[in-house]
């Protein structure tokens, strides 16, 4: 396909030494010749004696004449003598297609019964996940190698993608059409779940929601979430026998009349380079798309959800904060950590629900009252 000249700064043809000026900024493109409006490789010499004066340079493998999956020829992908890095990319949006020649490159000359796959009519999870992993995107290249998942547009397609992301290394997704990328923050969770619940009277997060206990529904969420680990900190047998339903690391806090901070030091003593997001454990209309997007949000810097101006839970400590929570005491949580940075990211939020306070009794059954009018 021809570049556009909204996005190079310039493009360069080797074989008539033609230079075209275009409207981008800081994109060079170097080909061969544009021929049927399609641009041609340049030679690997020509290319060579540019490589100098770039920071990066990116070279297309092979092509798949704008299908979204492929079948490779032996001599497939080409690569530079120098690459030192290959993306293979696929498309989330291959899901629910026609597993034929009409979606898949050369279906119909390589597609047999040897195939695991043949007689297969729809591309599914486990077509796409064999296309991503068994595909010859890499050919014998032995250098740093990535899976990008492409087209990933809304949350239903990041859930999707994020069980593509625990089976496969190296493995990130996003949108290129909307400029989106989603990476591993390297996060792992902590669940308060060891507190006292004084003014409700009982324990606040055994309370059943349809028939669920509180904290129950939020594991529930937070299992389908890109966290290297999820630590629940608690006090009660009740607590503990839940932890074991889910894969999370039951952590006993036998401080906890010390206040929360026994459970914010008890998260992270078990923490090693990660980053750490705090929950209370009473967060049940928390939305997984809402913690998600506190987690791709993430830059580096304490993060915060905002209501209507309001800090609220869940936080996202960096890991060179650890030492600082550790050092904490009584009943303040992190509020101390926080006061004395200038500098925080704040996500704003309009949800209020999810961000609600279960205090009392009567709160929850408020908020309950209100759902099913």
């Amino acid at each position: 396909m021809k570049p556009d000249e909204n996005i190079y700064e310039e493009l360069f043809l080797t074989e008539n030494k033609k230079s075209f000026k275009g409207k981008g900024k800081n994109i060079f493109v170097l080909g061969l010749k544009i021929e049927n409006e399609k641009l041609l490789s340049p030679k690997e010499e020509d290319i060579l004696k540019i490589k100098s004066q770039y920071d990066y340079i990116l070279y297309e493998g092979d092509g798949s004449k704008q299908k979204l999956m492929k079948f490779w020829r032996e001599d497939e992908p080409c690569l530079l003598s120098f690459t030192d890095t290959v993306i293979g990319v696929g498309s989330i949006k291959s899901l629910g297609l026609n597993f034929n020649e009409e979606n898949v490159h050369r279906y119909n000359m390589y597609m047999d019964k040897n195939n695991k796959f043949y007689g297969k009519k729809i591309i599914d999870f486990e077509i796409l996940k064999s296309y991503l992993t068994e595909g010859k995107f890499f050919g014998n290249f032995k250098g740093r190698k990535i899976f990008f998942l492409n087209g990933v547009e809304n949350f239903e397609e990041i859930k999707t993608a994020l069980k593509f992301q625990r089976e496969i290394k190296n493995f990130i997704f996003g949108s290129v059409k909307k400029k989106e990328m989603y990476m591993d923050n390297n996060i792992s969770a902590v669940v308060m779940g060891s507190g006292k619940s004084e003014r409700f009277g009982k324990n606040k997060l055994l309370e059943r929601i349809d028939g669920i206990p509180m904290i129950e529904i939020l594991l529930r969420k937070l299992e389908e979430l890109p966290f290297k680990n999820i630590f629940v900190t608690y006090k009660d047998k009740e607590i503990f026998e839940i932890c074991r339903k889910y894969k999370v690391i039951p952590l006993e806090n036998k401080k906890y009349f010390l206040g929360q901070s026994e459970s914010i030091k008890l998260g992270a003593e078990n923490i090693k380079d990660e980053n750490i997001m705090f929950f209370t454990g009473d967060m049940p209309f928390l939305k997984e798309e809402t913690i998600f997007k506190i987690i791709s949000e993430f830059d580096g810097r304490i993060t915060i959800p905002v209501v209507s101006g309001k800090r609220c839970s869940p936080v996202i400590f960096p890991n060179r904060y650890k030492e600082e929570l550790l050092s904490l005491s009584g009943d303040v949580g992190g509020r101390e950590i926080i006061k004395k940075e200038n500098n925080l990211n704040f996500i704003e939020f309009f949800d209020k629900k999810q961000f609600m306070d279960i205090d009392r009794e009567e709160d929850l059954k408020a908020v309950i009252k209100n759902d099913g009018k």
